[in-house]
């Protein structure tokens, strides 16, 4: 199913060591946001979508991510949207949130947090302190109020060796769904992290098929994302990026002249050792369910 990114801000609340983003100033208006909404699903190629909100840190303009979900749920009766997912450092929190997820489950809540406090060194507030201890308590929010959530962890070749006990860690503290991802923008990977990534993600699978995790989610282990999934950067007349698209789609608003598309079709060395450690990842996983099956 195609994925639509929607951008409500780029600001953040957060230095992360390792960051990706260029833009960390652009701000947003709805007119601008509905606008993208309009032309996204007037140039759908399919009537179902998923949207994923994402920043800087979209939390920050909350009162946006509701005006979105609020806009196509009640007014856009012509197109349905499977799920939304709002990718956020996990930093903001509050029990009216948690009242207004709670009550619109189409909503999910995806928190990127690296694991225990010495692996997430790298993800830092504006005056340096670790998000850690802020995120566990936000997730314990969540958690009182049985609202759906995942965490994704980002491994980079300084966090690598504390994977396998992150996720262990992070089961502990109730967290059951987790994704596991790569550098790849800010921080060169090698053969020693490859090997290791593969490592700790054995260790996790050999748990979890052992019995040891029954209800662990390890999103890897499940899926590999396709080669041919494309990742489009949708910017207005500007140079300012207002949305993403990452699919498979061909005729939809990143074939149209409505905005500045930028398709990332080229493979690189980064991106195919990435894809080989990940399809690595989950055939040996699928091999270890195989062999317990026939046990």
């Amino acid at each position: 199913m195609e994925t639509y990114v929607v951008h409500v801000t780029k600001e953040c609340n957060c230095n992360c060591l390792y960051c990706y983003e260029d833009d960390k100033t652009s701000k947003y208006t709805w007119k601008e946001i509905k606008e993208f909404l309009d032309n996204l699903i007037k140039y759908a190629t399919s009537k179902e979508f998923h949207i994923e909100f994402l920043g800087g840190e979209p939390m920050l303009k909350w009162d946006y991510i509701k005006k979105v979900y609020n806009y196509i749920e009640k007014e856009r009766k012509d197109v349905r949207v499977s799920s939304y997912t709002i990718t956020t450092n996990g930093t903001i929190m509050d029990e009216e949130i948690a009242k207004y997820l709670k009550e619109n489950p189409k909503l999910h809540f995806a928190i990127s947090m690296d694991g225990h406090a010495y692996a997430n060194q790298f993800r830092i507030f504006k005056d340096g302190v670790n998000t850690y201890n802020k995120v566990m308590e936000n997730i314990k929010i969540l958690q009182k109020n049985d609202i759906d959530f995942g965490i994704h962890i980002v491994s980079h070749l300084y966090n690598i060796a504390f994977l396998s006990e992150s996720i262990f860690h992070l089961y502990s503290k109730g967290v059951k769904s987790i994704d596991v991802g790569t550098i790849e923008k800010t921080m060169k990977i090698d053969e020693e992290y490859c090997n290791r990534f593969i490592k700790e993600l054995d260790i996790v699978s050999q748990k979890i098929v052992d019995g040891t995790y029954p209800d662990l989610h390890i999103g890897l282990f499940g899926w590999v994302k396709p080669k041919e999934d494309i990742r489009s950067y949708i910017r207005d007349s500007t140079g300012k990026v207002v949305g993403e698209s990452y699919g498979r789609s061909g005729e939809d608003i990143t074939h149209k002249d409505v905005y500045n598309t930028l398709r990332c079709t080229q493979q690189t060395p980064i991106s195919e050792m990435i894809y080989y450690i990940r399809k690595t990842v989950y055939d040996n996983h699928q091999i270890r369910l195989i062999k317990k099956r026939q046990m």
